[in-house]
């Protein structure tokens, strides 16, 4: 079935019954087995938690074979902007996905799960296909325990996949804990996890505001600019030179503009000691670090809210020019893409704002997708995520070869950071499952995506 398609039924062939209590699982048993040939067989039995509530049986089988709205990306650690993109709303009038309806005393909240029906091209053979390098995921290993699901495993490790990054493990409070000791135990937990699966990692982050020891957020003596560079300077070259080409990039910097105002360096223990020569010290450390070691890995600056021409974006644009005349070495830019339903910029919006990077001689590549909804979704907000998805992967196809990838900030809600960050939001993978060790379901999302990788056009 095509996004249009969804759009305009609100539905997927294999709607089912689904009723999720964010925080603490999902609120009934739920079997589904899938098989070797990705077809999902979903038996959902709901039994009522609350006074009142109905109980609802539903089986399915399935085979796998525009109104002007803000556009909201926030980062992992919580913040959100808007944009003035305009992106297609969905709409659902008639619809017969299935539903079931929870009556407590204080309200009656109909719930729906639209399921993915797509056939054969897993998501990241459609992405080599189409002419990418990956469609590839985040894995917070170690740290979550999704290495010892079997089911999460299962699927990382699928054709869905042809790319890893750490979501935390290589980042500043973990890989230097104290002033010159580097800790790599971890991050060689999540490498050897990957390395043998034949998936490219994305190396992140070497500098960022966040996830910092407390020797650099809070020194026993006060830093001074030379002392903080050295520092800064020191942590990028150890890692680089010891990660070597085992990374295919590495975010060099990490969300050093501000959203307020917009496209201003944001303030932070780097740019309050060194200002915004911080960003270049940490590219040239990268590059030399490169140069000695004749490395062929390539370097990003990676950042949200800069997935659409605005102040943000251009302040970004105008650190590429920086970097690269002074014969610094930046590759590409990471475009984080943490949308909101409804609220994602539409696919010519995303188009034009790559094209600007691409021009100025750096790949692209949509780095931390998710779509996250208000709870509990419904099949209207759950359309619209599949078209969101499907336009952000769209344009990456349709601006060529300038856009190498895209990376899902995984893909289990299970395991997703939004709950956590956004009260009253979630819902924002490619999949469900019934908690932990628990089988996976793709959503409709998914095909949002498969179609886009495909060249199936939004209106067939």
């Amino acid at each position: 079935m095509s996004v249009r398609s969804i759009i305009a039924t609100g539905l997927l062939a294999a709607g089912a019954v689904a009723s999720p209590q964010w925080g603490g699982g999902w609120g009934y048993p739920k079997t589904v087995t899938v098989t070797s040939d990705h077809t999902v067989y979903k038996t959902v039995t709901k039994t009522g938690s609350c006074s009142g509530s109905s109980v609802t049986s539903f089986s399915s089988s399935s085979s796998h074979s525009s109104s002007a709205s803000t556009s909201a990306s926030a980062s992992k650690s919580g913040s959100s902007s808007g944009s003035s993109s305009a992106s297609s709303s969905a709409s659902s009038s008639t619809s017969t996905v299935a539903t079931t309806t929870t009556t407590s005393a204080s309200n009656t909240v109909p719930t729906t799960t639209l399921l993915a029906t797509a056939t054969g091209h897993p998501l990241d053979v459609a992405a080599k296909a189409a002419g990418k390098l990956w469609f590839g995921t985040a894995a917070d290993i170690p740290g979550t325990g999704e290495a010892q699901d079997p089911y999460w495993a299962a699927e990382f490790n699928s054709t869905d996949f042809g790319e890893a990054t750490p979501a935390n493990i290589m980042k500043f409070v973990f890989t230097e804990p104290e002033p010159n000791v580097f800790n790599y135990t971890g991050a060689e937990q999540f490498l050897s996890f990957v390395e043998g699966t034949g998936k490219l990692v994305r190396c992140h982050n070497l500098i960022w505001q966040s996830e910092l020891p407390t020797w650099i957020t809070n020194p026993t003596v006060n830093w001074t600019n030379a002392t903080l560079t050295a520092a800064l300077r020191n942590h990028v070259t150890n890692l680089v030179e010891y990660f070597g080409d085992r990374c295919y990039s590495w975010d060099v910097v990490n969300e050093a503009f501000s959203d307020n105002p917009a496209g201003a360096y944001a303030s932070n223990v780097w740019f309050d000691t060194i200002g915004p020569a911080y960003v270049v010290e940490a590219f040239d450390a990268a590059t030399q670090a490169v140069k000695a070691k004749n490395l062929a890995v390539k370097l990003y600056y990676n950042d949200y809210n800069i997935e659409y021409l605005g102040n943000k974006s251009y302040a970004a644009q105008n650190l590429v020019t920086e970097l690269k005349g002074r014969g610094i070495q930046i590759d590409g830019v990471g475009l984080e893409s943490h949308f909101i339903a409804g609220e994602t910029p539409d696919k010519a919006s995303q188009m034009a704002n790559m094209q600007a990077f691409i021009n100025l001689g750096v790949d692209v590549a949509i780095t931390e997708l998710d779509v996250r909804l208000n709870l509990p979704p419904n099949a209207t907000t759950e359309a619209q995520q599949v078209l969101d998805y499907y336009n952000s992967v769209a344009a990456c196809v349709a601006v060529g070869d300038g856009c190498i990838g895209v990376t899902v900030w995984d893909f289990d809600d299970e395991y997703s950071w939004v709950p956590g960050t956004f009260p009253g939001q979630g819902y924002a993978d490619l999949f469900l499952s019934n908690g932990p060790n628990e089988p996976l379901t793709r959503k409709a999302a998914y095909d949002g995506c498969l179609q886009a990788l495909t060249g199936a056009p939004e209106s067939a």
